[in-house]
């Protein structure tokens, strides 16, 4: 046993200076160093108190633990100083394998032919490198142990696949086959009609991920061998830059191709070698590195025993070629070899020839002379002796062997956090802490940044501090990022078309530099907390419109006066009660930004909507409303201008109509129509819009002999309700006009009338605000009892029998951007986008005119040039809109279209009848009895 014999000469300073090198460097706690204080890799050069020497034992003659000292021929031999040191590594034996110092021995065969020592290095053999590659497969094979270590050798076994491989065919096709056969192998079979791993876990998988399985999974092994990709290409990507591949081909396929069994003995066997030795060496280095919380964290440099070595069985083969890796990449790798032969390898140079040094005096000349590229430069010499003579022990005693015997080596352990036992609950802790501070953290933005009190995906879900949660309410201002400020998901598609525009808007812009950006704010006034997709109808609608206007400027030919249209959204919460607070927001954000020039939308009338466009003006920006129609809007602010009809003219096409349907003593659906009238219209004091219709409609129809009975409702529902308005209107015979609000309200009121006179209704005409519930067909589509009429500021094509040129292009386009307007569903029938596109246009064109006449472009400027859009006194600045012509007629105190057209809508059957759609607008191409707006007077 090799426990029981005496330890030869110089063992003890073999095991001494071993000692000293076989932890690794970060666990020697020399020069201050400790494991905290290690980097998360290897350094790339070696630092010269971390290079490790090859311990090269010369014994001559060669104790190999036989009578003889010889080994019978073909058998492999382990010298007996090779077997002393594996047992100094195993301080408890077998009993205790975790005290093992990882190591492997490789025996070899004792090949020690009788020449003497070289005087220079001998060209390598294709016999030599035969011998290398059977001593390599049998050192992965013990360091692939756990107990020596446990590491892989992809890149060793990558290159010992390729030497066995073969490809016969034409070189046109081997490329392909060699394709085949590496992604073969990487799913887990060898043959062609081998099942791999994956072939049989792919049919466990559902039948989509299957058909998905068919493209991605060869296109990742295809981006893996070729060697080009970082991270995922591995032991590839090293095969592709190594230093050992002779350049001037190409890739790894043509390399690869090099070294399969066909063509690599056509090689040099050196390069080969040094390839071999070379990926041996990366793969201990790759498996040696420290990786954080995951990975086997290895405190021990793994040994490798080789001998006895010769010229002859690759042990000097072996030596010569880790040196001269070594010297070329002069990158750490973490190998303790430790030889046993008769003469100092790769010379065979005696042993005289190599003084005795310590550790400390090889470091020293060991960089100097690895620069030089010399194999020496490696070599810590060790000449081993005689087994020292002992007294024979008295009995009890301890044997002469175990006194002269250095202390047995152990195993190390590294910190108690790279170990499982540590490591995974520390990673555990920490993923905890993590994951409770997203959570927390997105739980938080999401109650300050308008989401719903459950969670808001950091990183994934934007939130920007311009939106914020107020009294319940989400109020502020978004480029279209922050997608929390309409949570409904109708809204979602023009929220994300506005964001996608926002960017091309900032590309193009840094691309044109000499064209103007024009900023429009568009302001909503939307309750968040109400998700129906009816509610958010209305401004969904009219920022698709103006979706459209953007889209329609982004593709404009380069031209300095075609300004490029950024969008911002804003929302100051249900009936403008944050108005104050996003106005204030708004003009600090124009302040910074002078691109912001104007503000369109408002979808309602009211008091709270008067104060939001008084202090827009404050802050220097013009308001272009495209909905608004109550008299008293244009008087509120001299900055102030809409798209649509005041609520005088619609009153006056109303009271035009019912004087066209009494000449002919029938309503539009062949009832009888009595000279008399009931209006309905909100007891909400705020709501300026139903106030000044009722009155207008009161007025008009009076003044055309119809007497009126004016009726209040309650939107809060006391007292009389919509619903118990719409029953009480079946009393009512003659003109019932509704002038409340369309969603709810006059879907509340239809459903009275359904409920008490189903069969027997009135004549209904309603004002331009029921189109926002006309609009969801989802929901208007429910009535098919009660027919009526309403009256419209614009029209879709599908409520003409006959739709103009610029209505069929806007609508063209509108359809291009959101495919769901194609659909019922999502169709646009209340006219809010093409109303909302020709307000931002007036904008456009506004901005064009101060370019064209080099003026600065500006809220103040902008303002000025939209009342220049008119054909008075021959401007020739009025467009043709697709709600109609806009011509604010060349008056200061006039900023409303002339003429703007009024349209009355027929709704029978759950649907509107385009045929019966009637148009008033300007004299040409309106009916005869159509009202026209007085001149307009300075």
């Amino acid at each position: 046993m090799a426990d029981e014999r005496r330890p030869p000469q110089g063992f003890d300073r073999l095991v001494r200076e071993l000692a000293a090198v076989y932890r690794r460097r970060s666990l020697t706690r020399r020069r201050g160093l400790s494991w905290k204080s290690e980097r998360l890799l290897p350094p790339r050069r070696y630092l010269r108190d971390e290079a490790l020497p090859i311990f090269a034992c010369v014994e001559d003659p060669l104790d190999l633990g036989t009578r003889d000292r010889t080994a019978k021929p073909g058998q492999h031999a382990l010298p007996v100083v090779l077997a002393l040191l594996a047992d100094h590594l195993k301080p408890a034996g077998e009993s205790a394998p975790q005290r093992q110092v990882p190591h492997a021995v490789v025996p070899l065969e004792d090949k020690s032919p009788a020449d003497g020592p070289d005087t220079a290095l001998k060209e390598v053999s294709f016999d030599d490198l035969g011998e290398l590659v059977k001593l390599l497969d049998r050192a992965t094979v013990g360091l692939n142990v756990s107990l020596a270590g446990g590491y892989d050798f992809a890149r060793y076994d990558l290159v010992r696949w390729l030497m066995r491989a073969s490809f016969p065919d034409p070189k046109p096709r081997r490329r392909t086959q060699l394709r085949r056969a590496l992604y073969r192998r990487a799913v887990g079979g060898d043959g062609e009609g081998a099942e791999g791993l994956w072939a049989k876990l792919q049919d466990q998988l559902p039948g989509w991920l299957q058909v998905l399985s068919l493209w991605l999974i060869p296109a990742f092994f295809w981006l893996r061998h070729s060697g080009r990709v970082p991270l995922i290409s591995g032991p590839y990507r090293w095969l592709r830059g190594q230093s050992y591949v002779p350049r001037g081909d190409d890739g790894v396929f043509d390399l690869a191709l090099r070294l399969t069994a066909d063509h690599w003995e056509e090689q040099d066997p050196e390069w080969l070698a040094g390839l071999l030795v070379g990926a041996f060496l990366e793969d201990l280095r790759s498996g040696f590195r420290p990786a954080v919380w995951i990975g086997r964290y290895r405190a021990t440099h793994p040994i490798l025993m080789v001998g006895p070595i010769s010229r002859t069985n690759g042990g000097y083969l072996l030596v010569r070629m880790v040196a001269a890796v070594r010297n070329d990449t002069q990158r750490f790798d973490p190998l303790l070899l430790v030889t046993a032969g008769r003469k100092v390898p790769p010379l065979a140079g005696e042993p005289e020839s190599s003084p005795s040094e310590s550790l400390a005096e090889w470091r020293a000349r060991q960089h100097r002379e690895s620069l030089r590229r010399r194999i020496g430069a490696w070599l810590l010499i060790f000449s081993i002796g005689s087994p020292r003579t002992a007294r024979r022990p008295r009995r009890n005693a301890r044997s002469a062997t175990q006194l002269e015997l250095p202390d047995r080596l152990e195993n190390v352990s590294g910190p108690l956090l790279r170990k499982p036992r540590g490591r995974w609950p520390a990673l555990a802790l920490v993923l905890m802490l993590i994951a409770g501070s997203y959570l927390g953290l997105g739980v938080l933005q999401d109650r300050r940044h308008c989401g719903g009190g459950e969670l808001s995906w950091q990183l994934y879900e934007s939130a920007t501090a311009t939106v914020t949660k107020v009294d319940g309410d989400c109020v502020g201002v978004t480029d279209g990022t922050n997608a929390l400020l309409f949570p409904s998901q109708s809204f979602a598609p023009v929220r994300a078309k506005i964001l996608e525009q926002n960017k091309r808007a900032a590309e193009l812009s840094r691309a044109q530099p000499e064209r103007p950006v024009a900023t429009l704010v568009f302001m909503a006034s939307a309750d968040d907390r109400s998700l129906d997709a009816g509610v958010f109808t209305a401004e969904r609608e009219q920022l698709a419109g103006l979706a459209v206007a953007q889209a329609v400027q982004l593709n404009k030919p380069q031209q300095r006066y075609e300004p490029i249209l950024r969008v911002l959204i804003a929302n100051a919460g249900p009936r403008f009660k944050h108005a104050a607070r996003v106005a204030e927001q708004i003009g600090r954000l124009a302040a910074g930004d002078p691109t912001i020039v104007a503000v369109v939308g408002m979808t309602e009338s009211r008091r709270s909507t008067a104060e939001m466009i008084q202090r827009l003006a404050a802050a220097g920006l013009p308001t272009v409303a495209a909905t608004l129609t109550a008299d008293s809007m244009v008087d509120v602010s001299r900055m102030y201008l809409q798209v649509s009809p005041l609520n005088r003219r619609e009153a006056a096409v109303a009271a035009a109509h019912v004087r066209n349907l009494l000449a002919t003593g029938k309503d539009p659906f062949g009832r009888p129509l009595a000279r008399r009238a009931t209006v309905y219209k909100s007891d909400d004091p705020n709501d300026t819009y139903s106030q000044n219709l009722a009155k207008d409609v009161q007025l008009e129809l009076t003044a055309a002999g119809v007497p009126v009975v004016l009726k209040s409702y309650s939107p809060s529902g006391t007292e009389l309700d919509a619903n118990r308005a719409g029953r009480d209107a079946c009393d009512r015979r003659g003109i019932v006009f509704f002038a409340g609000r369309g969603q709810v309200d006059f879907e509340s009121f239809l459903g009275g009338v359904q409920d008490r006179c189903r069969t027997n209704a009135p004549y209904i005409l309603a004002g331009d605000d029921v189109t926002k519930w006309a609009a969801d067909r989802s929901v208007s589509a429910r009535n098919r009892s009660v027919d009526f009429q309403y009256l419209a500021l614009s029209l879709a094509p599908d409520l003409l029998a006959d739709a103009p040129p610029e209505s069929s292009d806007f609508y063209g386009r509108l359809a291009d951007l959101f495919p769901y307007e194609t659909t019922d569903r999502g169709r646009s029938l209340d006219g809010h986008a093409a109303l909302s596109y020709d307000a931002a246009y007036s904008v456009v064109l506004a901005v064009s005119y101060l370019r064209r006449d080099s003026i600065a472009v500006n809220g103040g400027t902008v303002w000025s040039a939209l009342q220049s859009i008119t054909d008075a006194a021959g401007a020739q600045r009025a467009y043709q809109g697709v709600t109609g012509r806009i011509d604010y007629g060349g008056s200061v105190l006039r900023r409303v279209p002339v003429n703007k057209p009024v349209a009355v809508v027929t709704f029978q059957h759950g649907r509107p009848v385009p045929t019966a759609t009637v148009v008033c607008g300007a004299r040409a191409g309106s009916p005869a009895w159509c009202p026209v707006d007085a001149a307009p007077t300075s």
